[in-house]
């Protein structure tokens, strides 16, 4: 009787992920005076709702020790951000960043969405396709749109993927390879140049994952690339800076002034890489605080400290989608490329932290479980 009701709160928390999750998707992308004016209180929203659902389907009495840990990990973790944010004067929002993060990483093994809950996940921003795919939406500018395009396209594939299965419809996987080369198409057009090559790195995981699943040295060097990656490329960049080498790529320099901001962030991190430097630091080479790099923003922000705890879950989360069942459950598939094809885009731009990319990852998440 306990358990049957205890699988009845569980139920009603992946609605209420899932209405957290129609939210954000059609108050960001319909239009972009709703998006400005909802993303001031997103990461709030996003902490309230995620810490019900941790309060419906965490019962500390019995959990386990995997359990707790992570638990200790997350409090630590926040607990650590807050006396940083505070000994150096920062403004104390970012605070919700890594602990939004965390809850979700937290909670994408104790979740569980039912097969409709699935649908309407992968549907509702599919749904999307037609209103962005018909014509341009300059407001939006062409870093957001790019990121944009890629979340749209990788639901888009998963959503083909249960209608193909739901009616036994096999022309549904020439729909998926039309959707990538629009993809690609329209991310070029917009000079989007990121989005456009995580969209291939896409599919070049997507092809790779039975390969690499099975081989799990190979797997979590996949994992390394995405996540720790993130921080060699922006070292590699500032080479490239302090030695001239540039590339022009649809008619703009591979060089976009990144490597000015990220030289200058390293620099700033150097004095103080416990608490880091948080979020009113003041930079030099650009005219607001944006780091364009996801991984390298909680570095810089919140300290090593904090990024290694973060980090310990997330390759954690990404270590445990890595399962021989590829070939059987296709949606999986999809949505483990879609996951790696995220952290990529985070390369050069904050992606899967904030919102609300950061909801379309932790869907993707639950979406590659079986």
């Amino acid at each position: 009787m306990l358990k049957e009701r205890f699988d009845r709160i569980k139920e009603k928390s992946g609605w209420l992920f899932t209405l957290l999750y129609l939210w954000l998707i059609f108050s960001s992308f319909i239009r972009q005076d709703f998006y400005a004016a909802t993303s001031v209180y997103a990461t709030l929203i996003i902490f309230a709702v995620l810490f019900l659902i941790a309060l419906l389907n965490i019962d500390l009495r019995r959990a386990d020790f995997q359990t707790k840990t992570e638990i200790a990990v997350f409090i630590l973790t926040a607990s650590l951000a807050t006396l940083n944010l505070k000994l150096i004067n920062s403004g104390m929002g970012a605070l919700l960043i890594p602990t939004d993060m965390l809850l979700m990483l937290l909670l994408v093994p104790r979740i569980e969405l039912t097969d409709l809950m699935k649908r309407i996940v992968a549907g509702s921003a599919s749904l999307l396709m037609i209103y962005w795919y018909a014509y341009i939406h300059w407001e939006y500018g062409f870093n957001m749109a790019g990121l944009l395009y890629l979340i749209i396209f990788i639901t888009g594939e998963v959503f083909a993927e249960y209608v193909k299965n739901d009616f036994d419809l096999e022309y549904m996987s020439l729909v998926q390879i039309l959707l990538f080369l629009t993809t690609i198409l329209i991310t070029i057009c917009y000079h989007a140049r990121s989005a456009a090559l995580c969209v291939l790195l896409y599919g070049f995981i997507w092809k790779l994952l039975p390969f690499l699943s099975e081989r799990r040295f190979l797997y979590r060097l996949l994992i390394a690339l995405s996540t720790c990656g993130s921080l060699l490329f922006t070292l590699l960049y500032m080479l490239m800076g302090k030695f001239g080498i540039n590339i022009t790529i649809l008619y703009k320099d591979i060089l976009s002034g990144r490597q000015d901001i990220w030289a200058e962030l390293w620099q700033a991190l150097a004095k103080q890489p416990l608490t880091g430097i948080g979020s009113s630091y003041e930079l030099k080479s650009f005219f607001i605080f944006e780091v364009h790099n996801g991984l390298f923003d909680i570095l810089a922000v919140h300290g090593i400290i904090v990024f290694l705890l973060l980090i310990f879950m997330l390759i954690k989360r990404l270590d445990e989608t890595a399962k021989p069942h590829f070939s059987y459950r296709p949606d999986c598939r999809h949505a483990v490329a879609g996951v790696f094809a995220l952290l990529f885009a985070s390369f050069f731009e904050n992606g899967f932290i904030v919102p609300p990319y950061s909801i379309v990852f932790m869907a993707l998440l639950l979406l590659a479980r079986e």
